[in-house]
């Protein structure tokens, strides 16, 4: 179980201890209800968050519509790694759907600890591969596949969803109106 940014981290490689008593102090709780938005469109993201408890979804808009880009959920890293990465303003906002239980943690901090244990680079580095990878089998699952084929990755990745997430931003999410999720949805229960 993923209660801390230390045990987070070693999913990526093992940290030393004074790495992770390290990793401790620059980690902080709190607590966000539903609805808050920890970034805006057009800001820039300072500190990524480990959920704790609670999802949240990143988004943009596009002719006026929320176009739904990634939810995250328990033992998620929330972040726009390309805000983070670049220090360059978000295209998307960042919204909590539920109240949330949160570690945050400065991302200049992370970038600090990774200088001063030479040694632990190597989990910052497998961390920004395993994103660019996350966010590359997205795509190309929004590529290659139909709207009901990207509907049913989003349920194996997160079995949960339909009973967390409003229908609306889950069909922003496989690219169709309501009325299509719902007819996608129709001719599941059929089966």
């Amino acid at each position: 179980m993923i209660n801390s940014f230390s045990t987070y981290l070693d999913q990526y490689g093992s940290l030393s201890e004074e790495a992770e008593l390290s990793v401790e102090r620059i980690s902080h709780p709190t607590h966000l209800p539903g609805n808050h938005e920890i970034l805006k469109q057009g800001n820039t993201l300072k500190s990524i968050y480990l959920i704790l408890s609670g999802s949240a979804r990143m988004y943009y808009y596009h002719d006026g519509r929320e176009i739904t880009n990634q939810f995250f959920f328990e033992g998620e890293v929330i972040a726009d790694m390309e805000s983070i990465y670049s220090g360059k303003r978000s295209n998307y906002t960042i919204q909590l759907l539920e109240d949330c239980s949160l570690i945050e943690m400065r991302y200049s901090d992370l970038e600090k600890l990774f200088q001063q244990f030479h040694d632990q680079e190597a989990i910052g580095r497998k961390l920004a591969i395993a994103c660019y990878l996350e966010e590359n089998q997205r795509n190309r699952s929004y590529q290659k596949n139909t709207a009901k084929g990207r509907y049913f990755d989003l349920l194996k990745t997160y079995p949960d969803i339909l009973n967390r997430v409003n229908l609306s931003h889950i069909s922003s999410y496989i690219g169709v109106t309501q009325v299509q999720l719902s007819r996608i949805r129709s001719k599941i229960a059929a089966f």
